[in-house]
């Protein structure tokens, strides 16, 4: 009796605790680090009850998240400086705590998984909401400025925050298509609405790494339906509708219009190798620094903590013409990982991340792939796990989607 109260003060404990964290996605860093400080207490505190005895099937695949932090741990011996090393392991601490924390959460837990995704996307609305109505208060202004690739304000980095909507836009078509949490006619209005407002925005703030995901995602999701329903014929129609919406709306959003058009400028200053202040130049220049510097330590990398210095000291070595301004770490989260732990923090990272996709198999998880998709699109060209937002949120969802399997 007093070890099923223990767990159910565990269970009720994580997901007030996971509420906060969420929550402080699009509101403050601050709930995010406080929550996983108080995930550590829940764990600590309740360990002695229970020990996890119920981790499960679909918590083997969430406990694989840990593999990427026990590549810190086995390779901080070898960094170059312990106090940089030290402060890049804390920050990395969600990869441990995060998973083991859902992965012990019982079955009747799985049943607010629904919940988690719906509170995301209504606060995610929330907030798209206040940046639409900033937007067109100043709206000459600021389509002005993405035509020289600055970007719409957000309530947190605009690429994190891209992610997040690419997210709830993918999740609200999920629920509203399918029969899974539909209770009522409110929540089809509301996923209904959520799907159609997000997509909107998306195409508004012009995002391209969360517009990459978003499609990449949405592709996957409606190539399910088509396999779920047997209407083959409806693949060559999707194919032609996603190509269709980017059109549309280059010729109906003028941010949009304006970020292609600058897209286009800065792809012409790239062929004439002209890198300059341009984005797109400067982040393949930062791939190719990265490629050089893996080389050099292939193995083991050149240390936790100590991508940063690496990146300078090649700068000043080697293109010491490049402005302080405008040079970049790699921007892509797997040569990112390759130069700072080499050839076995790679592998441990995309065993992490390969082994829930194995587990659940192309279309037995829809949303969790869908979210694989988006996550997967982002670290081609972003360093989303160096970031404490990217990484929290990818671990809190990937974990929580990974529960479903428990329905199975």
């Amino acid at each position: 009796m007093s070890h099923n109260f223990s767990l159910k003060y565990y269970q009720g404990r994580t997901l007030l605790i996971l509420l906060i964290v969420i929550f402080g996605f699009i509101s403050s860093k601050a709930l995010i680090s406080i929550g996983t400080g108080l995930l550590i207490l829940n764990l600590l505190a309740s360990y002695k009850e229970h020990k996890f005895i119920f981790v499960k099937k679909s918590a083997l695949a969430i406990l694989s998240a840990i593999l990427f932090f026990i590549a810190f741990l086995v390779l901080f011996p070898f960094a170059q400086n312990y106090e940089v090393a030290l402060s890049q392991l804390w920050t990395k601490l969600p990869w441990l705590i995060i998973p083991l924390s859902i992965a012990a959460l019982d079955k009747p837990a799985v049943n607010f998984i629904d919940f988690f995704v719906a509170f995301l996307i209504f606060i995610i609305c929330i907030s798209g909401v206040v940046v639409l109505v900033n937007y067109y208060s100043h709206y000459n202004y600021y389509t002005e400025q993405i035509a020289i690739a600055k970007n719409i304000p957000t309530p947190i980095n605009h690429i994190r925050y891209s992610l997040m909507l690419a997210f709830s836009g993918v999740a609200s078509f999920y629920y509203f298509i399918t029969d899974r949490t539909r209770t009522s006619a409110y929540d089809r209005i509301f996923f209904g609405i959520s799907s159609f407002f997000l997509f909107i925005l998306l195409h508004i703030l012009s995002v391209r790494s969360g517009l990459i995901a978003y499609y990449g995602a949405l592709f996957y999701l409606m190539v399910y339906f088509a396999f779920q329903s047997k209407k083959w014929w409806l693949i060559p129609i999707v194919l032609f509708l996603l190509m269709a919406m980017p059109y549309f709306a280059y010729h109906n959003v003028k941010s949009f219009h304006n970020k292609v058009d600058y897209m286009m400028y800065d792809f012409e200053q790239m062929r004439n190798e002209d890198i300059g202040h341009n984005s797109d130049s400067r982040r393949l220049q930062s791939l190719q620094i990265g490629w050089s510097l893996i080389k050099e330590k292939p193995f083991l990398g050149h240390g936790v903590g100590n991508v940063e210095n690496a990146t300078s000291i090649y700068y000043k070595e080697y293109l010491p013409e490049v402005a302080e301004n405008n040079r970049k770490v790699p921007h892509n989260q797997f040569v990112f990982s390759t130069v700072e732990m080499g050839v076995l923090g790679l592998l441990l990272l995309l065993l992490s991340l390969a082994i829930p996709i194995q587990s659940v198999g192309l279309f037995r998880n829809p949303l969790y792939l869908s979210l694989a998709i988006i996550i997967l699109l982002s670290c081609l060209v972003e360093n989303t796990f160096e970031s404490q937002l990217g990484m929290s949120f990818y671990l809190v969802f990937a974990s929580l989607l990974l529960k479903r399997n428990e329905d199975d």
